[in-house]
């Protein structure tokens, strides 16, 4: 069946004093949300969505969206909006770790898409006529209001930027959760790291990320909303994301993508938060462990892109990231993508004129990389499909949103959880990179270093 057209509309408007993005979240049910300090965008309701899965999954989804752009119409934007990615149609996106996973890949296309970034707000809309009156009218579905062009509740509680349940109408998600063992126990996953650190030894690769996954499990639906902004404001260094049913705070950018312009960021050796900082980057700077397992993640991120980018650049000396629940090594890479003359890869399409390749194209170059799988990445993969024995899911699959002028963020989904269809499950996940000397006892005490964040916005950790 032919696609609805649509038609989008783009308003800009003002958030009330001292009043962020983030804010707005307890009180809402976002279907799809990418938040960094406080700043973002938050979508809501569902005007269309595609699924997709196996090997051509990213093409799949990168041509479904380049045709659904054809059948909306955009309405001219305020001067204000003209040139701010994430404005007019967005569509947020989770593709699976593996080809080989159960689980669908995902494109969420909003009805509704509420942004604000660098003290400019907007609002857009798509409906099969949208024009102001839609507008007002998809905000009060979502419950929200606009009066005198400032975005607010509909309901006459004052927003409280601290998230004061008792001003707070959704169900707080921490009621009534209990954390359930995974797919398999803890002694599964401290043999799995003791055979990868043995496969190590004999030379048959250099690193493996092995992960695990936990359950928590609730009387009552869990409030999306309400655990999205719990995750912003304790971690507003990290990406707060939702794609799907896939949510989290991720920490690490696969690529980001303005025009011909791409940016990432690796992260690749790891210690306990609880340690004091300097004692944590003298052990991330100077173990030796540490810098391989860092080095190994860079250069195969350079060797992925390399085919689409050129002019690449890698920080050198790596830095470190200091978030409340970890710390990391970070190096952030930069580069400008490299114009063909070919869609994308669509099948007996004629040349067009040069371009960058497709943002979702350029998410499956730099995916998987050494940090979520290993090195040599073929042998990892196999590794990892015998030794961890889970279907990962959107679990460390790229994440984010991509817009209709080719702009995108997609991060790597670290840090979160799939929820269930009821919503009263999610399944939290949690990996370790793995490599000569690694400690079985150390890599599961790391793994609960990285489910913490989800675990204390659940009210389990």
């Amino acid at each position: 069946m032919p696609a609805q057209p649509l038609r989008a509309v783009s308003v800009t408007v003002a958030l009330p004093h001292d009043v962020a993005l983030t804010d707005l979240l307890p009180r809402l049910t976002p279907s799809g949300t990418w938040l960094r300090h406080g700043e973002g965008i938050v979508g809501l309701g569902v005007a269309d969505r595609a699924t997709a899965r196996g090997s051509e999954r990213f093409a799949d989804l990168a041509h479904w969206w380049e045709d659904r752009l054809a059948t909306i119409t955009e309405e001219p934007r305020p001067e204000s909006l003209q040139e701010v990615p994430g404005c007019g149609p967005v569509a947020f996106t989770s593709v699976t770790y593996s080809s080989d996973s159960a689980a669908d890949s995902v494109l969420v296309l909003p009805e509704l898409i509420l942004g604000s970034v660098a003290g400019r707000s907007w609002v857009t809309v798509l409906s099969a006529a949208a024009d102001q009156a839609d507008v007002l009218s998809a905000l009060d579905r979502h419950g929200l209001t606009l009066t005198g062009g400032v975005l607010g509740p509909a309901s006459p509680e004052p927003l409280d930027p601290a998230l004061d349940p008792a001003l707070v109408p959704p169900r707080d998600p921490r009621s009534a959760t209990a954390l359930q063992e995974g797919t398999h126990p803890t002694a599964h996953y401290l043999q799995a790291v003791e055979a990868g650190v043995q496969a190590i030894t004999e030379r048959r690769l250099e690193k493996l990320v092995l992960g695990r996954d936990v359950v928590v499990a609730s009387e009552e639906p869990l409030a999306a909303g309400r655990l999205l902004a719990t995750l912003s404001r304790d971690y507003a260094d990290c990406w707060t994301y939702r794609a799907g049913e896939v949510l989290g705070a991720t920490p690490e950018m696969l690529v980001t993508v303005r025009g011909e312009r791409m940016a990432a960021r690796v992260l690749a050796g790891t210690v306990d938060g609880t340690l004091p900082a300097e004692q944590a980057r003298a052990l991330l700077l100077e173990d030796p462990k540490q810098r391989t397992e860092h080095e190994i993640a860079v250069q195969s991120l350079l060797t992925q892109l390399a085919p689409v980018v050129e002019v690449i650049s890698a920080q050198n000396p790596p830095a470190v990231l200091e978030l409340p629940n970890v710390y990391h090594l970070s190096t952030d890479v930069t580069g400008r993508l490299v114009k063909d003359c070919t869609d994308g890869g669509r099948p007996g399409a004629a040349p067009v004129a040069p371009r960058v390749p497709p943002a979702l194209l350029v998410a499956e170059r730099a995916h998987p990389t050494a940090a979520i799988c290993g090195t040599p990445t073929a042998t990892a993969a196999e590794f990892i499909a015998r030794l961890e024995d889970l279907d990962r899911g959107p679990f460390t699959g790229p994440v984010g949103w991509l817009d209709g002028q080719g702009n995108a963020d997609f991060g790597i989904a670290l840090r979160g959880g799939v929820l269930s269809q009821d919503a009263r499950q999610v399944r939290l996940y949690a990996g370790c990179g793995i490599v000569a000397g690694s400690e079985p006892s150390s890599e599961l005490a790391e793994t609960w270093a990285k489910l913490r964040p989800m675990l204390g916005a659940l009210g389990v950790g």
